[in-house]
């Protein structure tokens, strides 16, 4: 079975906000295979590919014509190697058109998303909730160490280490998680990198 996300884990996965991921909606520029009915409401569930996806689109330095969109979304979020001018080599993106190449450097973006996704797998098996601990307040397993709590502290820009110090028992995965729950439904800060894109003509 496909792992599939809400908006609001997409968001924070790809360190966005909700709302950039709502906007990419209603504009369809993303358009997720998955979704699943909630009452009156359609609610869209995101691959780990959509997620990349609407990353690369956000950062992208320039707007893309409705024909690029579907594209990319063709090879990032549906696997495929090529399509219309766009392809894969290695972790990039090329676009040619006649004897002009152009590399789109995609490594860190990946590497970041696949940071951000091992940390939320690893808190899908970590968190716990139990009547008997906090009045069932989500925690850390076998302690009784908040979630909440520790991820109000990234929030508020405690360091890391002061955390550490505080809570010796959680592991460096476990405040990953919790610096990744702490982006659900927040506003992000500036970008911390932007996207390389290269342009090279003649044969390569």
């Amino acid at each position: 079975m496909a792992e599939l996300f809400s908006v609001n884990e997409a968001a924070a996965i790809a360190e966005l906000s909700p709302d950039t991921i709502r906007t990419a909606l209603e504009k369809r520029s993303v358009t997720p295979l998955h979704k699943r009915r909630v009452g009156k409401a359609i609610r869209h569930q995101f691959s780990a590919g959509d997620v990349l996806f609407v990353k690369l689109l956000a950062e992208f330095p320039f707007p893309l014509s409705k024909q690029d969109k579907q594209s990319l979304a063709q090879i990032l979020a549906r696997g495929n190697r090529r399509a219309s001018r766009w392809s894969v080599e290695g972790a990039d993106l090329v676009y040619r058109s006649g004897d002009m190449h152009v590399f789109v450097e995609c490594k860190t973006f990946r590497q970041r998303i696949d940071k951000n996704l091992a940390a939320f797998r690893w808190g899908r098996r970590r968190i716990v909730s139990s009547p008997d601990v906090l009045g069932g307040e989500p925690v850390f397993r076998g302690t009784r160490i908040s979630l909440q709590h520790v991820a109000s502290l990234f929030r508020k820009g405690v360091p890391e280490l002061q955390i550490v110090e505080d809570f010796p028992s959680l592991s460096a995965r476990d405040l990953a998680y919790a610096r990744l729950f702490s982006r659900f439904g927040e506003k992000p800060g500036r970008p911390r990198s932007r996207l390389v894109i290269q342009r090279k003509h003649g044969t390569v």
